[in-house]
């Protein structure tokens, strides 16, 4: 017997449901057929984002092709916290691990933003949406996060949505206690939350002033040590689920 925890775990973009008939890319057909060893009978968790986890069957499979049929509903469809990380993009190895770290500690929408001081000119968008379908899959996730696309620090501010908080997580304020975790965060649980995260350089005194002055937005302390782009964003992600996401239910 396949236990849940055992089962290789897919993410298929096509609607699923009892009976449903589900063709395999040739990625995915490599990749159950060569690396797995895998073949017909075998039986694996697909889910799309949307409808659900299903137990499906191997019927058809080669190294470049192959179908599956959808047997039962495992688990109905949830989604995590509506919650944004907006951060500078850093070097594709920890851009990498940023995406896939971010999708393990449940972000809604991964946002990479232009700054000042970003030294990144330009992202794959593709790349983060492979990082982020590979956590899903090991993480038993069923959403994915929405990528969105490359944007100006500016330009998403002017348009900041009134109805979310946004956590500005500010060297400025490293060790001050006023701005801990255990303050500030009790005071958005109801709250549609972003979180941001700087460049290696900080932000410019303009960048600072124009977050400012965001109607919702609360300065958050990460403690008494200056923290890398990457580390600084898990630190922060970790602490909302913890008092505000859904660590804490």
């Amino acid at each position: 017997m396949v236990t849940r925890h055992s089962q290789i775990r897919l993410y298929i973009d096509a609607p699923l449901h009892e009976g449903a008939v589900v063709a395999l890319g040739r990625d995915h057909a490599h990749y159950l057929h060569v690396v797995m060893r895998k073949s017909e009978g075998t039986q694996l968790a697909i889910f799309n984002g949307r409808d659900g986890c299903f137990l499906a069957e191997i019927t058809q499979l080669t190294r470049k092709s192959g179908e599956v049929i959808c047997q039962s509903l495992q688990e109905a469809q949830w989604y995590g916290p509506d919650l944004w990380l907006l951060f500078a993009p850093v070097k594709k190895a920890r851009l990498d691990f940023m995406a896939q770290k971010a999708t393990e500690l449940g972000a809604s929408v991964i946002w990479p933003v232009r700054t000042d001081y970003c030294q990144i000119k330009a992202i794959k968008d593709e790349r983060l949406t492979a990082n982020a379908i590979e956590a899903a899959e090991q993480t038993e996730r069923l959403d994915l996060p929405e990528i969105r696309a490359f944007s100006d620090l500016d330009t998403l501010l002017d348009d900041w949505p009134e109805d979310r908080a946004l956590l500005f997580c500010d060297e400025r304020i490293s060790g001050d206690h006023n701005y801990d975790a255990a303050r500030i965060l009790p005071r958005i649980i109801e709250k549609k939350a972003a979180i941001l995260i700087g460049p290696e350089g900080g932000f410019s005194m303009a960048e600072k002033a124009k977050i400012d002055a965001v109607k919702n937005v609360y300065s958050l302390s990460l403690g008494p040590r200056i923290l890398r782009a990457d580390t600084a964003a898990l630190s922060a992600l970790s602490l909302y689920q913890a008092l505000c996401g859904d660590w804490s239910k």
